[in-house]
């Protein structure tokens, strides 16, 4: 094979491997284009449907939340909370309606459960006693599920799609605050199926998006009509109900795999929010649609260029290589004349193409230069070296820094915690660690925007590290989690004294650029003692824990967890 190649010139190894070169090219550029755009319209589409899927969320959280406010300000109008008569609180009812014509039936009950006042005298003189809403309402206020309309199906006017509500409703407060009645609100279905219509542009209706909204039991409130009001379960909704937003690629029980995006409406810790799950789905075939078409142009017009290349590659070989044999010649003459102990010829001048000119010229000072290439080199390298030492210590360092706070991070304290514990078995000493998390801390950042809620971040790290020694360690976990790492204690009275006067700084009020603000903290204490166990998960989970605990009673206080 060696001896095939040896006999072959130059113009013909270069077309050869020119064309070798653009066969491999085309094919492994075919090959990438093909996996890559696939994929990347795959991620486009699941990420256009998870964005799809939080806004629609976030629609139906401020609606509800909307009525929930609209429901809290009405009980505390004079008109209803001490009307004399139904004729007075039924006009301040139907002024809202009218404002908000998604509320389709707004109506005052008494205690007794008999409906004193409606908009458009509905149901007035009817018994709502024992309907959901109004024994759900007269404890506080509160939200009430997606259901058809019982007692208003006959009474409101036919529309195309049957009547679904979503009930708000609250008590009605004496002066004594002793409930006399509650109010309730019908909010009628349509104004979901409005904003479905509104986020599905028609481009995305062509290629067959859909929105479902599904109750927490696994029904379809909202969506295509051969799933309404039936129940489902994949796997987008599992994950959805734990909480999680994304994407996914899932086969549905209709047997098509579907791109869907999925999130959760409603707030975990709020008894009169919704907690509904939000589906954006579209067929896998329909979203990758473009993507199959212009793999299937760019398969074609590859294969064509690849062909053009291939013969323009083989003309410009032959060209290109002429000057090259040229200047071959010479080099064989100048080392027959060394091998023969004569002078050698000098190499000529070569008129090609501009590169084979510099070559003939340079050859001459390629020896001489060698030795000071190689020594420039060599320096380079070192140089480089240095550099990339550097900048890795300085990548490093930034990765165990916390971005707003230049606090250490999680892995940062993740990394520093083993060496607190068998600092404490060395010297005989516990440590503590104190987790904090701020109370108070999402009203900030709603009332007064991110940037000031970053900049309470960044005054309540300064003032933990303030408040403890210079050998304790303040790290930022996330969001407004922090842990304090205390050594050489004297006992568990000493941590818990020390997280005592931290939650004293963390009270005083917050000087904002904006706003002046106060908020407090939940601290939860872990001791490790010198004869712990070296456990940092189970370390990590005590204070977690001993947080929490302070959470449920109450906030704004310390606790300190049970021993290992």
């Amino acid at each position: 094979m060696n001896s095939f190649f040896g006999k072959l010139r130059l113009s013909s190894l270069m077309t050869l491997a020119v064309c070798a070169t653009v066969a491999l090219t085309v094919a492994l550029q075919l090959t990438l284009v093909s996996h890559f755009a696939v994929r990347q319209s795959s991620e486009e589409a699941e990420l256009r449907l998870q964005q799809l899927s939080w806004q629609m969320r976030d629609s139906l959280n401020r609606v509800i939340e909307q009525a929930i406010g609209d429901a809290k300000l009405l009980t505390q109008l004079p008109q209803v909370r001490h009307a004399q008569n139904p004729e007075e609180a039924r006009t301040v009812l139907e002024s809202l309606q009218r404002t908000f014509p998604d509320y389709a039936w707004i109506g005052i009950a008494d205690i007794d459960g008999a409906v004193t006042a409606s908009t458009g005298r509905m149901l007035e003189g009817a018994n709502v006693g024992k309907r959901p809403w109004f024994l759900a309402g007269i404890q506080g206020v509160h939200a009430t599920d997606y259901h058809p309309a019982v007692l208003l199906e006959k009474i409101l006017p036919k529309t195309p799609d049957p009547w679904r509500f979503v009930d708000v409703s609250g008590p009605i407060l004496d002066r004594s605050g002793k409930p006399v009645g509650v109010l309730g609100m019908h909010l009628s279905w349509e104004w979901a199926r409005r904003h479905a219509r509104t986020l599905l542009t028609p481009a995305l209706r062509e290629y067959g998006a859909e929105i479902l909204v599904i109750r927490d039991d696994g029904t379809v409130m909202l969506g295509p009509q051969s799933l309404v009001e039936r129940k489902v379960n994949t796997t987008s909704l599992r994950l959805a109900q734990k909480g999680m937003t994304g994407s996914l690629r899932e086969v549905w029980p209709d047997g098509r795999a579907y791109l869907t995006g999925y999130s959760q409406t409603g707030d975990m810790l709020d008894p009169s929010s919704l907690r509904w799950t939000v589906l954006v789905r579209q067929t896998e075939d329909r979203a990758l649609e473009s993507a199959v078409d212009l793999k299937q142009r760019m398969l074609g017009w590859s294969a064509l260029l690849g062909m053009v290349l291939a013969v323009a590659a083989v003309l410009l070989a032959r060209r290109l290589t002429r000057p090259m044999a040229v200047l071959r010649e010479a080099i064989e003459r100048v080392t027959a004349a060394t091998d023969a102990g004569k002078e050698p010829p000098p190499i000529p001048q070569i008129d090609g193409f501009l590169e084979a000119q510099i070559l003939s010229s340079t050859m001459r000072d390629l020896v001489r230069s060698e030795t000071a290439h190689r020594e420039a080199l060599i320096a380079l390298n070192e140089r480089l070296e240095a550099t990339v030492a550097e900048r890795t210590a300085e990548l490093q360092a930034l990765l165990l820094r916390d971005v707003l706070t230049g606090l250490p991070n999680r892995r940062a304290l993740l990394e520093a915690l083993p060496e607190t514990m068998s600092r404490a078995r060395r010297v005989g000493r516990p440590s503590a660690l104190l987790f904090l998390d701020m109370d108070g801390f999402k009203a900030v950042n709603d009332n007064h925007g991110h940037e000031e809620g970053d900049e309470l971040l960044r005054q309540f790290g300064q003032r933990l590290v303030q408040g403890v020694r210079k050998t304790d360690m303040v790290a930022r976990l996330a969001g407004d989690e922090f842990v304090v790492v205390l050594e050489m204690l004297t006992d568990a009275a000493h941590a818990e004294d020390t997280a005592r006067k931290l939650l004293a700084r963390m009270k005083e009020a917050f000087v904002l650029r904006t706003a002046t603000v106060t908020v407090g903290a939940s601290i939860g204490v872990a001791l490790h003692g010198a004869e712990d166990a070296p456990d940092l998960d189970a370390w990590l989970a005590r204070a977690d824990h001993a947080m929490y605990a302070v959470k449920r009673t109450g906030k704004n206080g310390v606790a300190l967890a049970a021993s290992a």
